[in-house]
């Protein structure tokens, strides 16, 4: 038997409301929808029954969507909130940032809308980390999408989108390009002839590969190196070869190209809360790098112990409330515990698993350096073990021949 969400929308506009209802009757077997005009009404319902998420607009007449969100928060903490407005004043967003999960501007195709309350219903679990939300909530500047990117999902989305206008469109940023030129052109690709346009690029490593190569070279940007226990150029480096072996694994696995392009993109996105953590709370990271100074655990232990939570929880929030692909955030969310991924099946989370640890074990950068072992039984119940030493063969390989 299907399991039926309950979903709850709230828009003054009674035209709104009846046209979503009309759009999504075709999800009738899958969602239980429920339509308010009335903040009040909509509180004094949500006292009343559990929902797994709430849709609700901003500007509305006695209660605001604020107020509602702010009550919801209290009364059902497990349901998702989502905000559906018109309003884009950046500081109203901000304030309603505080409060929700996830804001989807109008007008919103009935596609979007699908897709977006679909992939944050299949990531509930990392949505409602409620420490992780308050930690971000706080924060006094969100992190924020490069405008590069964005242009590239608006691009992707057009029906007559072209690599042509995908590669003028990276080639308008200069330094962006030299960056991705200088990754696409080392060995590690193993493209033979040099890769001398943004152009050429989509054509060989695909969109996915290059908005990653995008979003990750714009966030390492934005972060300045500067403590002696955490180096932004080393932890991009570590998140480059990720990538790429996490690709690597794929490949040998025979994913296909599209999981072969989650992997990389979700490789060189792992480390994002480490990034979101250091550069917004200095004083709490400073005790989580003494604590690995002096104990030989892992990152996400320390972090856990000092912070509540992880940078694996923090990024893959951050890419959930940013709507990337489910395959990419549960990679991000289970890249230190795959037993998080709820599945043997073989997936970009299995493949970033290993490649992450496979990395720190062929580049060590010293002694001391604190473990990133694999989930051994994990992998044994998976019947991944068998596999992992010609994996590892195969990831050595290339990485000696990018240090060539």
């Amino acid at each position: 038997m299907t399991d039926i969400k309950k979903i709850l929308f709230i828009d003054d506009e009674v035209d709104q409301l009846k046209s979503m209802r009309v759009l999504l009757h075709r999800k009738r077997k899958e969602w239980e929808t429920h339509f308010i005009s009335d903040g009040n009404e909509a509180l004094e319902l949500l006292n009343k029954e559990k929902f797994d998420m709430v849709v609700t607009d901003l500007r509305m007449p006695e209660v605001t969507g604020y107020e509602v969100l702010s009550q919801i928060k209290k009364i059902q903490p497990g349901a998702i909130r989502f905000v559906l407005s018109g309003y884009s004043d950046p500081n109203q967003i901000l304030r309603a940032a505080k409060d929700a999960h996830q804001f989807l501007s109008k007008p919103c195709s009935p596609e979007h809308l699908t897709e977006s309350i679909e992939r944050s219903l299949k990531l509930q679990k990392i949505i409602l980390n409620e420490n992780v939300a308050h930690a971000i909530a706080s924060l006094d500047e969100l992190p924020t999408l490069p405008e590069l990117y964005i242009q590239l999902e608006k691009e992707l989305k057009c029906e007559d989108a072209s690599v042509n206008r995908i590669g003028e469109l990276i080639g308008s940023d200069p330094a962006m390009t030299a960056s991705i030129m200088k990754i696409v052109n080392s060995s590690f690709f193993g493209i033979y002839s040099k890769v001398s346009s943004p152009v050429k690029a989509v054509t060989l490593l695909g969109l996915n590969t290059i908005k990653g190569l995008v979003l990750g070279v714009h966030l390492f940007g934005r972060v300045e190196d500067v403590h002696k226990d955490f180096s932004i150029q080393l932890l991009g480096e570590h998140c480059q070869f990720t990538a790429l072996l996490a690709r690597e694994i794929v490949n040998m696995e025979e994913g296909g190209r599209e999981m072969a392009e989650q992997a990389f993109l979700a490789g060189f996105l792992h480390d994002l809360g480490k990034l979101i953590l250091f550069a917004a709370f200095p004083e709490k990271y400073e005790k989580v790098l003494n604590l690995l100074n002096h104990e030989q655990i892992s990152t996400c232990d320390a972090e856990s112990q000092i912070m509540g939570f992880s940078h694996a929880e923090v990024g893959a929030y951050l890419l959930a409330l940013w709507g990337f692909d489910v395959p990419v955030v549960e990679a991000v969310y289970s890249h230190h515990d795959p037993s998080r991924l709820m599945s043997f099946e073989f997936s970009p989370g299995v493949a970033v698993h290993i490649a992450n640890s496979f990395e720190h074990e062929l580049r060590t950068k010293h002694q001391d350096y604190n473990p990133h072992l694999l989930a051994a039984q994990w992998l044994e119940e998976g019947e991944y073990a068998i596999k992992l030493p010609r994996m590892l063969e195969k990831c050595a390989a290339k990485i000696d021949q990018d240090s060539e």
